[in-house]
């Protein structure tokens, strides 16, 4: 926040503005303190690691006072307390053992420090005073609202440890995924599955729909996939991850992992709502990181084919991920499918469908035809259109390469391209 980002809210609340400013400015020094102040407090944070204390306590404790200023400022809630970083902030004190009873104390503590803060920067005359009384009530109220959502996330990674005494241990998973111990207990198992994982690896991801009903969902993806996946292989480890399952799977030698995926595709059956992505191959524990990140971005990214669901591989989003990497997509829209959109809503016409279909049909002008339910000449002169509309040809090599690449690049995107736009 600077001086502009605060701006005059009603008559007389110029203090009330220089006080916030002047908070927000200290908000580093403030966590540091805030940090010292937790270890010294509470035994279960003075038992962390030096790195979890300043790169993850110490970060939520800026974030919240950078929370806290918004929301002071704004003379609201300012929307919804169970932000991302709120919520895998108290995920992770799950992982790191630290009980919620110390976790609420925390924000106990953190809401004095600023109070006090406050009190000091209002100063000692009536206005101050004044001002301070009312932060005070202000602060109460964030600070309960907060540890009701810290409450809720807590108790549902909590729950969601437990779903089965059978799977990976979630401090064990997360220290895996990050690569940073996130307790001492968890380092000494991951260097046990260091020297049992050496040999070639598959990491499967299952994202199961958020909601009130996700932590059965979770329950269900665990055991579906232990169901579906453990007797194929020789070493399986299982874990729950907020909303998502990850699977390690070890593979022989020989095995390039088909019935894993084969599996997969089972388990990303339509009735059950489930996203299942898969990363490449693995070599040792140091390549899951970087196959449980393929995996992720996989099921992130979806099937931008359309085809029926099944399990998405790292290799099927590939070319999507360099096209969104290559830093020149705006260009490669604009040449391709923004002037069959703008032609399509000026005109009522059917440009963008039809390179889809011709597209999907493998550039097949019969296939293309019977799928729009058109004769085949009418796809002709389509394409000719398009050709006149882009100034690139879908009868060549090159030019139906940019088309079929813009057309993946925007269907991916969907629905942040609407075609009615």
């Amino acid at each position: 926040m600077t001086s502009n980002d605060v701006t005059d809210q009603a008559p007389g609340a110029g203090l009330r503005q220089t006080v916030l400013e002047r908070l927000y400015a200290r908000r580093h020094e403030l966590a540091e303190q805030l940090v010292l102040d937790y270890r010294q407090a509470i035994p279960e944070y003075g038992e962390l690691p030096e790195t979890v204390l300043m790169r993850d306590v110490y970060e939520s404790a800026v974030l919240n006072i950078e929370f806290v200023v918004r929301v002071l400022d704004s003379g609201s809630d300012a929307g919804d307390h169970t932000d991302e970083w709120l919520r895998r902030s108290a995920a992770r004190r799950v992982h790191q053992h630290v009980s919620l009873p110390s976790l609420l104390r925390t924000f106990r503590l953190w809401g004095i420090q600023l109070w006090r803060t406050l009190d000091e920067l209002a100063g000692p005359d009536e206005a101050g005073r004044l001002l301070s009384i009312e932060l005070a009530e202000e602060m109460m109220v964030h600070v309960d609202r907060v540890s009701t959502a810290v409450t809720a996330a807590y108790v549902r990674e909590s729950g969601t440890i437990s779903t089965d005494g059978r799977s990976l241990r979630t401090d064990v998973l997360e220290t895996l995924l990050t690569g940073e111990a996130v307790s001492e207990q968890a380092r000494r198992q991951i260097a046990v599955l260091r020297m049992s994982l050496r040999d070639r690896l598959l990491v499967v991801v299952v994202q199961v729909p958020s909601g009130v009903e996700s932590l059965i969902g979770v329950q269900s993806a665990i055991r579906a996939v232990r169901n579906q996946i453990a007797p194929l292989t020789k070493v399986f480890l299982v874990g729950a991850r907020e909303s998502e399952v990850v699977c390690v799977c070890g593979l022989d030698t020989s095995d390039d992992g088909q019935e894993i995926e084969t599996a997969c595709d089972r388990l990303a059956g339509p009735e059950r709502g489930w996203t299942v992505g898969i990363g490449r191959i693995a070599e040792g524990l140091d390549g899951v990181r970087r196959a449980y990140s393929e995996a992720r971005e996989a099921a992130d990214l979806g099937n931008p084919a359309a085809e029926p669901a099944r399990a998405i591989r790292f290799a099927d989003v590939l070319l999507d991920r360099i096209l969104r990497a290559a830093g020149h997509s705006d260009a490669l829209l604009e040449e391709t499918v923004r002037p069959l959109l703008d032609y399509d809503n000026r005109k009522g016409a059917d440009m963008l469908t039809t390179l889809r279909a011709y597209v999907a049909a493998n550039f097949n002008l019969t296939k293309a035809a019977a799928a729009l339910s058109v004769n085949p000449n009418t796809v002709v002169y389509r394409l000719r259109r398009i050709h006149t509309l882009t100034r690139r040809d879908p009868m060549k090599v090159d030019d139906l390469m940019l088309l079929s690449l813009g057309l993946r690049l925007y269907d991916s995107g969907r629905p942040s391209h609407p075609e009615t736009s």
